[in-house]
């Protein structure tokens, strides 16, 4: 009569995070759902607490949340991320050629938005938040497509997909944060701030 040996028992909670960082793949799925997230956070929250506490109107608020839309519609340039090779970057790969093209861009569209008075020049203000939103959402859809192709027995979609979650509502949380945090620090001193 034979034996059968159970299977080893699955980790959970954060035993199983821990294990899935070992791999490489899932470790930078954390990292780009954090680097993916983040953008978001700060052009669609961060921005407008700022834009507010500056003095800026509610109408034109408004009008400048428009380019969160810019997430919603990415759809319409992902034939274009996903066959268009980017002379130059190739040693990276496709998908990840395309993720530091859009890094570079977003990091230089925020430092744009930081020296930039919006009071003064909103018109370049808002070309700049434009400029992070695109590259943020074509950001996401090169991170999309590298997770699918990384996918394998090791590596399932599934965990690849928890991570890029994981990793993205982590920074979304920060990125509130940091916006809290900063107009708290605004205003410590004034009269009525408790």
């Amino acid at each position: 009569m034979a034996t059968t040996t159970p299977p080893p028992a699955r980790p959970k909670g954060l035993k199983l995070l821990r294990v899935a960082l070992q791999n490489r793949k899932s470790a930078c799925m954390l990292g780009f759902g954090v680097s993916s997230g983040l953008p978001n956070a700060l052009l669609v929250g961060t921005l407008n607490a700022w834009l507010g506490e500056v003095g800026v109107t509610l109408a034109t608020i408004g009008v400048l949340s428009w380019i969160g839309l810019a997430y919603s519609f990415k759809f319409l340039w992902s034939p274009i991320v996903d066959r268009v090779k980017l002379p130059g970057l190739e040693r990276f790969g496709r998908r990840k050629s395309w993720i530091v093209l859009c890094q570079v861009v977003i990091v230089l569209a925020f430092g744009l938005l930081t020296i930039t008075d919006p009071t003064a020049a909103i018109g370049r203000f808002a070309l700049f938040a434009f400029l992070g939103a695109i590259f943020s959402a074509t950001q996401d859809i090169a991170i999309d497509g590298w997770r699918i192709d990384q996918a394998d027995t090791d590596t399932s979609i599934e965990l690849l997909s928890a991570l890029n979650q994981f990793g993205y509502r982590t920074a979304s949380i920060i990125g509130g944060a940091v916006a809290l945090v900063a107009i708290a620090l605004a205003h410590v001193g004034q009269p009525g701030f408790e």
